[in-house]
């Protein structure tokens, strides 16, 4: 039974099957399947701890090993499209007994995600309960009500401020990777709780696949990315 409050954990969750892209896990961006370019991000950090991969998938298990991940079986019933990622992460701790210390749970839909960034995630957990990765957004939401008209979320729609003159600091979650106090996460049962830090992440690798139209993004993005 682990009850070491410095370990860390980090925890991909890589299912077979998805709606926008069939088996999304496996789709390939540069070549290397998500759930491998995940398992290459948590190997490049620098922190020490164990990498995982939770999934019901023999083929996604057998990427996950080769690459130098330890696979946890998620079973079925939490393996569904209606399964959030919290159901994954408690079948991780309780299935080894892990109490106390860091998780950081990894999404592979995030494919930019950096050995570097995983770094600040842990850090960041250092002060905070809990963390995500994201991106700053200076965007003018709007929202449809019912009757069909919109209306300012973020903004009086009233007063038009150049985006120089906003002050807000406002992020959009990117989906990357999440950072929690794992005695805090099985209290709350939830990934967010407490004091909620933010490790801010380049919009450039803050794509997040849903669509094929993400992932031929994606496939753009990283040979701009590869040219640097």
């Amino acid at each position: 039974m682990n009850r070491d409050s410095k370990v860390i954990h980090f925890l991909i969750t890589a299912r077979g099957g998805s709606k926008g892209v069939q088996r999304k896990n496996l789709a390939m961006v540069d070549g290397v399947p998500l759930v491998v370019r995940s398992v290459n991000a948590a190997l490049a950090c620098r922190v020490p701890g164990s990498v995982n991969v939770s999934t019901d998938d023999d083929e996604i298990a057998s990427l996950a090993t080769a690459a130098g991940a330890t696979v946890t079986r998620r079973p079925i019933e939490i393996a569904s499209d209606n399964s959030p990622s919290e159901l994954a992460i408690h079948h991780f701790l309780t299935t080894h007994s892990y109490l106390a210390g860091t998780l950081v749970l990894i999404q592979p839909t995030a494919p930019f995600l950096t050995g570097e960034d995983l770094e600040r995630v842990v850090q960041t957990c250092t002060s905070y309960d809990s963390c995500l990765t994201a991106y700053r957004s200076h965007a003018f939401l709007w929202r449809r009500s019912l009757d069909g008209h919109v209306t300012g979320v973020n903004h009086d729609f009233k007063v038009r401020l150049r985006r120089q003159d906003t002050d807000e600091m406002e992020y959009i979650e990117n989906g990357g990777a999440y950072g929690m106090d794992i005695g805090g996460f099985l209290v709350h049962r939830h990934r967010f709780f407490g004091r909620v830090g933010c490790v801010e992440v380049p919009r450039i690798r803050s794509i997040e696949i849903d669509s094929i139209e993400d992932l031929q993004l994606a496939n753009i993005i990283a040979k701009h990315l590869a040219s640097r």
